[in-house]
């Protein structure tokens, strides 16, 4: 049986109101036209790294965050519920479950679109010899560069998200294509962006969109080793895994990475964080449409209960902090729940709502940043490597580089357990919504601290498996507790002693 991949090529970047989401259908590129003129091969090329951006900032990005307890809701609204409900769920991988592919088939799409398109471009350039000549300069490595960095990154998403996919290039025979495990997918990503990296330098601009800002060799090479740094520690399903990881190498692509945020300006319909959009919304009674987790003010304040009371008559009350970030990030909000259902389970509440980027429910407005990639991931991961080599002194000094210190005004004791907290409380208050859909979750599942249940990978989409005639497979639930794609939950969040 022939084996099938999405083809999708975005010469037009479709993007979603707050009021409808919806997938358009793929379309196919006029190959021929695009590649015949300069001048639209590279516009072609742009328009792939547009979709590779957007594809980090898209809608999937709510299940993520649910699933790392980062927001609580009761809205069954695409499946919202299913990611934020306890006990979790398992994962409805099925054709007959009408989110699925808003869940599981988003970032296949799209990831693989991106692959596709970079392909279109390697092809044509390393095997029919073409070459980029633009207004008089031969931009032909410039493009290739580019390409071979968004099929890395695409790959490298693919590689944290699921526990297999397909590993294509322009010279694969698309009737003999098989799955690659999610460790060949971070290989294949590695080796991409580091061929990215040696082709890009002198006059080299990797351009965000049409008419839009660019990056220069440096600033580039810069962003790519964040990448690198983000997948190579991002990979582990769980603890025992996470031991196992090159920390030096992953401390060498993250010394080589960003210096400041790399947070570009939106541009309305063609460029904007959609996963905020969604994730910020206010409603009219002041709650949140996605209240905070509970998760968040325990960090903040340990004596806040890890579950909302399922007693009617309390309301919580607001949490104490030294952290200025506990009032600059979020709003208390009481008795303002919003959509939470209590025949849903009260212990979903929450009393607070994320203000952090809020722009007046609307994240489509030009100039307004995207939220890509943050300078403090970087010092996060560097101090998250020195955790693992038991260098807690050099782990407290990246975490006093980052913000919390310069802005939370937190310190750390240099000691193992204190790190590994320190580390929770600022990947899920620091980095939520700053660095794109998975950054929480995959740093929950590397230390064991999801949920019992939740799932630590995606299965294939069951779309896909029913064109390959492959079997269809699932995660999560708590009946599969601690087996391969599900969390075990031995070091539950909920659990831990906060000391900081």
């Amino acid at each position: 049986m022939r084996k099938v991949i999405y083809l999708v090529t975005a010469l037009l970047v479709m993007s979603c109101s707050q009021e409808e989401f919806n997938i358009g259908n793929p379309n196919q590129a006029d190959a021929a036209r695009v590649l015949a003129n300069a001048a639209d091969f590279q516009n072609f090329n742009i328009s792939n790294h547009t979709t590779m951006l957007t594809a980090q900032v898209s809608f999937s990005g709510i299940y993520f965050r649910g699933a790392a307890d980062q927001f609580s809701t009761t809205n069954a609204f695409r499946g919202f519920w299913d990611y934020c409900d306890q006990p979790r769920r398992q994962v409805l991988n099925t054709t007959s479950n009408d989110d699925l592919i808003y869940q599981a088939g988003l970032p296949w799409v799209d990831f693989n679109g991106v692959i596709n398109n970079a392909n279109i471009v390697i092809n044509n350039i390393e095997n029919d010899g073409g070459e980029v000549i633009v207004s008089g300069s031969d931009v032909t490595e410039q493009e290739l560069a580019a390409a071979y960095f968004d099929k890395g990154v695409a790959q490298g998403y693919l590689a944290l998200i699921y526990d297999k996919a397909y590993i294509v290039d322009p010279d694969t025979d698309p009737n003999a294509l098989e799955f690659s495990t999610y460790q060949e997918l971070l290989d294949a990503s590695l080796a991409n962006i580091t061929t990215a990296i040696g082709l890009a330098s002198g006059s080299f601009e990797y351009t965000l969109y049409a008419s839009g800002p660019s990056l220069d060799a440096a600033t580039f090479t810069q962003l790519a080793n964040s990448y690198m740094a983000r997948f190579a520690i991002g990979v582990a399903r769980t603890d025992a895994e996470a031991q196992s990881l090159d920390y030096n190498q992953i401390l060498t692509y993250a010394n080589a990475g960003l210096t400041e945020d790399f947070f570009p300006p939106a541009l309305e319909t063609v460029f904007f964080n959609n996963f905020q959009d969604w994730s910020l919304f206010l409603l009219g009674d002041g709650a949140g449409y996605m209240p905070t987790d509970q998760k968040i003010t325990h960090l903040f304040d340990p004596s806040y209960d890890t579950d909302y009371p399922t007693d009617a008559s309390i309301i919580l009350p607001a949490a104490t902090s030294d952290d200025p970030r506990l009032d600059l990030y979020y709003e208390y909000v009481a008795e303002n729940f919003g959509f939470l259902r209590e025949s849903r389970g009260r212990q979903l509440f929450s009393s607070y709502r994320t203000i952090k980027f809020f722009n007046d429910n609307d994240q489509n407005q030009t100039g307004i940043p995207v939220n890509i990639f943050p300078k403090a991931e970087i010092d996060y991961i560097k101090a998250e490597c020195y955790y693992r080599q038991g260098n807690y002194g050099a782990a407290v000094t990246a975490l006093d580089a980052s913000p919390r210190m310069s802005v939370g005004m937190q310190s750390t004791t240099a000691a193992g357990p204190n790190v590994l907290n320190a580390l929770l409380y600022e990947v899920s208050i620091e980095l939520d919504l700053a660095s794109g859909i998975i950054v929480p979750w995959t740093f929950m599942r590397r230390h064991d601290m999801l949920q019992a249940g939740t799932l630590t990978m995606y299965p294939v989409p069951a779309s896909e498996l029913e064109i390959t005639q492959d079997e269809i497979y699932t995660f999560g639930g708590p009946a599969a507790a601690g087996e391969v794609g599900t969390a075990s939950g031995s070091n539950d969040w909920r659990n831990i002693n906060l000391v900081y």
